[in-house]
């Protein structure tokens, strides 16, 4: 089995992921806290945001490879949207987390749970209008039919002749 070039770019993320948080816990361990104080496990922070952006990588890959013909990710704005709703959800796990962990009396992760969340309304809302209307009008995907586009262009520009070596070229007719 071959690597694509995002699957290998998802491995070295994940490397520099592990090495680095590695390293990030090492020195928070390393730190002795004053006494009497307990110690503050500060790396954990780093290591869930960054997470975040790892596992929405791999959920972003995994996606792209389960969107076979007749599966719901097979449209790209539907797959957009998923990935989209994973990062949701995962940031606003961290931010309830942070937040109950840290001063519960005030709850502020509700705002950026409803102000993204209806972003994220309205992506959804979006996505399903234009898979919909594809569906209805039988289209391919703005994707497919840029490529298509694009591949049609490449091959009139290889059908076109290219000037012979050493052929002289006119000069441009002047009026």
């Amino acid at each position: 089995m071959t690597m694509t070039p995002s699957r290998k770019a998802l491995f070295s993320h994940i490397a520099v992921y592990l090495a680095v948080n590695a390293i990030l816990l090492a020195i928070n361990a390393s730190q002795t806290p004053e006494e009497g104080e307990a110690r503050e496990w500060w790396a954990l922070w780093p290591l869930a945001g960054w997470g975040i952006a790892v596992a929405t990588h791999a959920f972003a890959e995994w996606a792209q490879t389960n969107s076979g013909k007749g599966h719901l990710l097979a449209d790209p704005d539907i797959r957009g949207l998923a990935v989209h709703a994973f990062v949701y959800l995962a940031v606003n796990a961290l931010l309830i987390g942070i937040n109950l962990s840290g001063s519960s009396e005030s709850l502020w992760f509700v705002w950026p749970l409803l102000g993204w969340g209806l972003g994220l309304a309205a992506h959804a809302a979006l996505a399903y209008r234009a898979a919909s209307k594809r569906k209805v009008e039988g289209a391919k995907p703005k994707s497919a039919s840029r490529n298509a586009r694009k591949s049609s262009r490449r091959a009139t520009a290889a059908k076109k002749p290219s000037p012979r070596k050493g052929a002289k070229r006119s000069a441009p007719k002047t009026v």
